[in-house]
C-alpha cells in the first residue's frame, strides 16, 4: 500500500469517528438540576422580559422557550406520578437540554438584562441556584467538542499530506550530454 493510500484510509477512518462523535453529541441530552418546577417559570420570565433578542439568536431563544415549557410539563407530570410524599420529597427535577438548547440558555443567561430591585434579587437567586449546573453541563458541552475539534484539525492535516504527495509531479530524470565542441 502506497503512503497516499495509507494515508486516505487513515482520513476514511477519521471522517467516520468524527461522524460518530458528532451524531453523539447532538443526541446527548444535558441535565440541569433545579430546585422546584417554579424555577422554569423564572427562567422563562426573565428571559421573556429581559432577554434583547436579534435576528441572529431569535430562532434560538424560541426554540428554547418551546423546550422550557415542554420541560416544566414534563416535570410536573412526573410530580403528578409520583403518589408517596417521601418519593416527591426525594424528587430532584432537572432539565434535560440538547447542546444548541445548552449553549442557547447559557447564552441568555450571560445577556439577560432587567431593572427593579426584585428583579434583580430574583435572577440573582435563579442565576445561584441553576448557574452552577449550567456551568457544569457547558464544561462537560466543550470537552466533547474539543474532541470533536481535536478530529477536524487531524483530517486537515491528514488533507494537506494527502494534497502534497498528489501535487508532487514525478519528474524523469534525463541525462545532458554536453558537447564541448570537440569533434571526433
Amino acid at each position: 500500500m502506497s503512503k497516499l493510500e495509507e494515508l486516505k484510509a487513515e482520513r476514511k477512518q477519521l471522517e467516520k469517528k468524527a461522524e460518530k462523535l458528532q451524531k453523539a453529541e447532538a443526541a446527548k441530552e444535558f441535565t440541569i438540576e433545579i430546585d422546584d418546577v417554579k424555577m422554569i417559570k423564572t427562567i422563562q420570565s426573565h428571559l421573556n422580559n429581559g432577554y434583547t433578542w436579534t435576528t441572529k439568536n431569535a430562532a434560538i431563544i424560541v426554540t428554547l422557550s418551546d423546550k422550557l415549557r415542554s420541560e416544566k410539563a414534563r416535570i410536573t407530570k412526573e410530580l403528578n406520578e409520583t403518589e408517596s410524599p417521601t418519593a416527591t420529597a426525594e424528587y430532584k427535577p432537572t432539565l434535560k437540554l440538547k447542546a444548541y438548547e445548552l449553549n442557547g440558555l447559557y447564552q441568555a443567561l450571560l445577556n439577560v438584562q432587567g431593572s427593579g430591585i426584585e428583579s434583580a434579587r430574583k435572577f440573582v437567586r435563579m442565576l445561584t441556584l441553576v448557574g452552577e449546573s449550567v456551568t457544569n453541563a457547558m464544561k462537560e458541552l466543550g470537552e466533547s467538542n474539543k474532541k470533536i475539534s481535536e478530529v477536524h484539525i487531524k483530517l486537515k492535516d491528514l488533507d494537506h499530506n494527502i494534497d502534497a504527495i498528489e501535487n508532487t509531479e514525478e519528474v524523469e530524470p534525463t541525462l545532458e550530454v554536453v558537447n564541448n565542441g570537440s569533434s571526433k
